[in-house]
């Protein structure tokens, strides 16, 4: 049996620059990881991930091997979104620094059924979290991108028939007071109640006719579904601040449309 060679450890050299560095670590390493969904359902995703660490001025590097492990160890086995605080506290005591970050994205799929003849269908919605334990202390942002549609009120207002309508992306980032990062489910409803429409997974064709007409009844500039996204999350009690945008991908401009509102932090 060969005896095992010792090899340096270069990483835990001693640096005499004098520069601490706020982030160290791994970019966009993808990976399941499989959750715990709101509906105490599990759903499993395909992340990209970044996780990173404070080093001392006197520390050379990182062990960059370490926060991959942390990575696979923490998503082999399902996971609420409260639960990204363990990994970081695990990572942060690891590498015995005193910060850790993560930015996860993800795609997540919420079951929407077409409006009237129910018909089973996915949305899928872009989810980002981006979190940090320091010294204790925790932050997190969550945000979303939901499909949603616009219908123009001026092409209403001007044609004889008809109006132009298009996509639009319905964009949400939060914070929230428990300084945990949170999945899309129960925002959905605010986006269904904010654009012309919501877009729908599968639609049969008494499910396009209701769309249609009901588009044509709610017709909103990018700037009403900002607005009203603002008016519907202010009312949560459990955000201390959020930012909206709607951008519509138009069908009759050469150009998109957007509008945005970010709130102040509240106490």
């Amino acid at each position: 049996m060969k005896t095992p060679v010792s090899l340096p450890d270069v990483a835990a050299e001693t640096d005499h620059r004098g520069v601490a560095l706020h982030a160290v670590g791994i970019r966009g390493l993808r990976l399941p990881v499989l959750l715990r969904t709101p509906a105490e359902t599990t759903q499993q995703v395909i992340a990209i991930a970044d996780l990173s660490v404070d080093i001392d001025a006197q520390q050379r590097g990182a062990h960059m091997s370490r926060l991959v492990e942390a990575l696979y160890e923490w998503a082999s086995e399902p996971r609420t979104p409260a639960e990204v605080k363990t990994l970081l506290k695990t990572t942060r005591d690891r590498l015995n620094s005193r910060s850790a970050r993560l930015q996860m994205q993800f795609p997540y799929f919420l079951q929407v059924p077409a409006p009237i003849t129910g018909t089973p269908g996915l949305l899928d919605v872009e989810v980002e979290w981006s979190c940090r334990l320091n010294n204790g202390a925790s932050y997190a942002v969550s945000a979303f991108v939901f499909p949603a549609m616009t219908l123009c009120p001026c092409s209403k207002a001007i044609s004889d028939y008809g109006a132009h309508n298009q996509r639009a992306l319905a964009r949400i980032w939060l914070q929230t007071r428990d300084h945990l990062p949170r999945l899309p489910d129960e925002y959905l409803p605010l986006v269904q109640q904010s654009a012309s429409s919501l877009v729908y997974p599968v639609l049969k064709r008494p499910d396009e006719k209701f769309v249609t007409e009901h588009s044509y009844e709610n017709p909103r500039f990018v700037e009403d579904v900002a607005r009203e996204l603002a008016l519907h999350l202010s009312e949560r009690e459990e955000l201390i601040w959020y930012r909206v945008e709607c951008e519509s991908i138009e069908s009759i401009h050469n150009h998109n449309a957007f509008a945005m509102y970010e709130s102040p932090k509240r106490k």
